[in-house]
């Protein structure tokens, strides 16, 4: 079976004047429907359809055929219909399946229309098929006169039945029902695309979106996180996450690391996790742009391997052999004069997260009431029981006020002896223990003195 695709693309756009032939990212944007088509590898021609003779060269440089539409079908109001049926006859092969492909569309993947395509020519049963995104959501409709509900039943947006909603970004009709007034066969199908490759540019708006999402970069996360070493690795990665919302961004993590793995997918970020010998396979196969690592001192094993690829290599608190190996270094724990013009040390480089950025500094207090001790997610040398063992006496004389906050890796088995040791100190009324606190920055800002771990 033999495929055709076609682009229409005239000169005469109003809302995004030659929107067409205007640069997004580097490349007109008729480029990117041209390129991905030809990627997809599963049509036999590919031609533009216009009036422009601009549009024609460009379309003819980025690797298309062009076939010139007559005036009459570039008017404003011309529908597709006319405008792909002229193309069709003009072409002198026969084609089973006719294929519109959408200028405006740049974020659609080859991928996705190959397997479009796939599933037209395997279900013979399909006359059209149309790119659509699920886009459930309480819609209300005018019916003589009157605004009523397009809905049923008034529910979560989740639970809404499926609303298909037409992308524009391909259209796949059998040649028999491709007319002059039609592309609709009587067997309609829809091929569900993601959100991220729906974007149909009609508005300023929807450029700004499309150049946003195309200077965008893939990232990966390589993080650790337990009990031995702390959770301070995993929660600056998620600020760093946090930041970056407007790039693809995946998790990778150690299966042992089960904790961490809760509080990466407790954040709702793309995660996987396996073997520690797997982890290094799967960023490789995630392709991404930039890798950065949070897992204390790396081997040139864990950082060449990536550079040969062209991934820049972003390290945090490395002195280890592979740390002259990447791209940047972040040690913002460690003051040193290393001999390397890409590591940067010192608190100036410090992750603040944001709720400490966001909370209004308060004064000092000159008479000590409140007091809080806490030593990170796990505390490994359970320096929480030391403090209380050291200050409990200091603690009752003063009555001061105490918060101790034990993060989610402190040992359940270690709490009960903290406990005794508080009574025994008797402090029981004084000292109260939080575990897994989620606004710190509240309780230090509570706290007269902190007694805490540096990072």
């Amino acid at each position: 079976m033999k495929t055709i695709g076609i682009i229409p693309a005239r000169g005469g756009s109003k809302g995004i004047p030659r929107k067409n032939l205007r640069d997004l990212n580097g490349k007109p944007l008729i480029a990117y429907t041209i390129g991905t088509a030809l990627k997809a590898g599963c049509f036999d021609r590919i031609v533009v359809s216009t009036e422009d003779e601009e549009i024609a060269h460009i379309a003819r440089e980025f690797g298309a055929e062009v076939h010139i539409r007559p005036d009459h079908l570039a008017a404003d109001q011309t529908t597709l219909d006319p405008v792909i049926f002229d193309a069709v006859q003009a072409v002198r092969d026969s084609y089973d399946i006719v294929a519109t492909l959408q200028p405006t569309c740049p974020l659609l993947k080859p991928e996705t229309l190959k397997a479009a395509h796939r599933k037209m020519m395997e279900d013979k049963s399909i006359d059209t098929l149309l790119s659509a995104v699920n886009d459930p959501r309480l819609a209300w409709i005018e019916v003589d006169s009157e605004i009523v509900p397009a809905y049923e039943k008034r529910v979560n947006r989740q639970e809404l039945p499926p609303y298909f909603r037409e992308t524009g970004a391909f259209f796949f009709s059998r040649r028999e029902w491709v007319t002059e007034s039609s592309r609709f066969g009587k067997k309609i199908a829809v091929f569900e695309i993601p959100e991220n490759e729906a974007l149909d540019i009609d508005t300023m708006k929807d450029w700004w979106i499309a150049e946003r999402t195309l200077q965008s970069r893939r990232i990966a996360f390589r993080v650790d996180g337990n009990r031995k070493i702390g959770f301070g690795h995993v929660y600056r990665q998620l600020l760093l996450a946090n930041r970056l919302l407007d790039h693809d961004l995946r998790f990778f993590l150690d299966e042992a690391h089960d904790s961490a793995i809760e509080v990466i997918r407790g954040a709702f970020y793309p995660l996987e996790f396996g073997k520690r010998e797997e982890i290094q396979g799967r960023i490789l196969d995630y392709q991404p742009d930039i890798l950065i690592n949070d897992i204390l001192d790396t081997t040139p094993d864990e950082v060449l391997p990536f550079k040969e690829k062209g991934i820049f290599v972003v390290n945090f608190e490395d002195l280890g052999t592979g740390m002259p190996e990447a791209d940047l270094v972040i040690n913002a724990l460690y003051e040193s004069d290393l001999p390397y013009s890409h590591v940067y040390t010192g608190p100036d480089y410090y992750c603040l997260r944001d709720e400490f950025a966001h909370t209004r500094p308060r004064d000092l207090s000159e008479k000590l009431n409140h007091l809080l001790i806490t030593f990170g997610g796990a505390d490994p040398s359970n320096l929480t029981h030391k403090s209380i063992r050291a200050l409990g006496g200091w603690i009752a004389n003063r009555a001061i006020r105490t918060k101790v906050i034990l993060g989610l890796g402190y040992p359940e088995e270690w709490e009960t002896p903290l406990r005794e040791e508080i009574a025994n100190r008797k402090v029981t009324d004084l000292v109260s223990i939080f575990r897994n606190v989620k606004s710190m920055a509240a309780e230090f800002k509570w706290a007269d003195l902190a007694l805490t771990s540096y990072g």
